[in-house]
């Protein structure tokens, strides 16, 4: 094909939006598909952004995920400390899948999953550490298992004293509720930011 009809073709081509009234129709399409879907892609960001900070922290405080691991440490520590003592292997048991299935969530970063396995590693530290203080523990043991005691309850009130919640709860509160977004979430299935609780 000459370079003439190529240049004739694509005149052609584009011909269709010389008509005013087919460019603006042509527009007007590209406007009303294209607004919202950058809303709906706005929103998922700054659902996403808010979620992060799971991982990132609020200032002052640190990131949960990081206070997470140190209790997840501290958790391994007593179980260390619980498998030398048959009588406390049950226990031992408990908190070795409730860690487990932090760590899992922490992977997969399902932020109501780590929730819900943190709150099950809580009971049972708390029930292997009372079943250890019941039982005639070597001097070494008594002291790891304070030090591991103290180190888990130091990181557990850090989760606590976090701000996520509070930083999540007054986006959800501010900005997801309030229209347009609360359209385009239920519109687009945008869903809230996950709270940690």
């Amino acid at each position: 094909m000459s370079a003439a009809a190529a240049e004739d073709r694509a005149a052609k081509a584009g011909g269709f939006l010389r008509d005013r009234r087919v460019a603006a129709g042509f527009l007007a399409a590209v406007v009303v598909v294209m607004t919202p879907l950058g809303a709906k892609l706005s929103l998922q960001r700054a659902v996403d952004d808010m979620e992060k900070l799971v991982y990132t922290g609020v200032a002052p405080s640190g990131a949960i995920a990081d206070y997470l691991e140190d209790a997840s440490a501290a958790a391994l520590g007593l179980l260390t400390v619980g498998a030398k003592y048959d009588s406390a292997q049950a226990e031992a048991g408990e908190l070795r899948a409730g860690r487990e299935q932090l760590l899992n969530a922490m992977e997969e970063r399902d932020i109501t999953g780590m929730a819900n396995a943190n709150a099950l590693m809580v009971r049972a530290f708390t029930a292997l550490k009372d079943k250890l203080w019941q039982l005639e523990l070597s001097e070494p043991d008594v002291s790891d298992a304070e030090y591991y005691a103290g180190q888990f309850e130091g990181a557990e009130g850090a989760v606590g004293h976090a701000n996520y919640n509070e930083t999540v709860e007054d986006f959800i509160r501010t900005t997801y509720t309030r229209f347009p977004a609360k359209l385009i979430g239920a519109v687009f299935g945008v869903e809230a930011p996950e709270v940690f609780q």
